[in-house]
């Protein structure tokens, strides 16, 4: 009875959220804040889940994270969208690690060359953005999925899984992403596993110094 009032609860606020998302009434609260303990108390919320099913869950805090302004509530949503994915289609025995790093994102339509000098002998130190990734042991999704997995109440056909789910849950992460002005992408072959990453901007565009937007 609590996983089926669990799930509910899950397929209620999908909708909710997606709604909110169509009518472009989303409103972001950007703050500084510490992803390491964003991802830490994600991983607390969703540990039993993945104990009930026999799948390890792994987060390691990394020390080179800066403190910088995002959306605290937001990133968690977007991160427990991925942690059901990776807990629906991992089986049991199976792993899925939780990693942020700093990241350098290029953005080809910003950038302006120097006379003389040539973009690919060009390499930029600082990074711009942090890169959070979702990576499991699981079947793996073929590439020709690759795009439309995040898609509207997509569902991937594939054999032998559990049809929990409306087909939200990647579209709305995808979503919440883009508002946040990052990206987000899926990594995987068939029978290899998925990682799902996407960015997030260390200064995210239209924000003021205190936070909103």
């Amino acid at each position: 009875m609590q996983a089926s009032s669990a799930r509910l609860e899950h397929f209620v606020q999908d909708f909710l959220t997606f709604s909110v998302l169509e009518t472009g009434e989303l409103k972001m609260k950007f703050e500084s804040g510490d992803m390491n303990a964003c991802l830490s108390e994600i991983c607390g919320f969703w540990s039993a889940r993945f104990q009930q099913k026999s799948v390890a869950l792994y987060f390691l805090a990394n020390e080179k994270l800066p403190p910088f302004v995002f959306d605290y509530a937001k990133v968690q949503r977007v991160l427990s969208n991925l942690l059901d994915n990776a807990a629906k289609f991992t089986p049991a025995g199976g792993t899925v690690w939780l990693h942020a790093e700093p990241h350098m994102w290029e953005r080809r339509s910003n950038y302006l060359a120097r006379p003389g000098q040539e973009r690919r002998k060009l390499k930029s130190e600082v990074p711009n953005s942090v890169k959070v990734s979702v990576s499991d042991t699981g079947p793996g999704i073929a590439p020709e999925f690759h795009q439309e997995i995040f898609d509207d109440f997509f569902r991937l056909p594939q054999a032998g899984v559990s049809g929990e789910g409306v087909g939200l849950g990647l579209a709305i992460a995808r979503r919440l992403v883009q508002a946040f002005g990052g990206k987000i992408w899926l990594e995987s072959e068939q029978g290899a596993g998925c990682k799902f990453c996407f960015l997030l901007p260390l200064r995210p565009v239209g924000v003021s110094a205190g936070g909103a937007r």
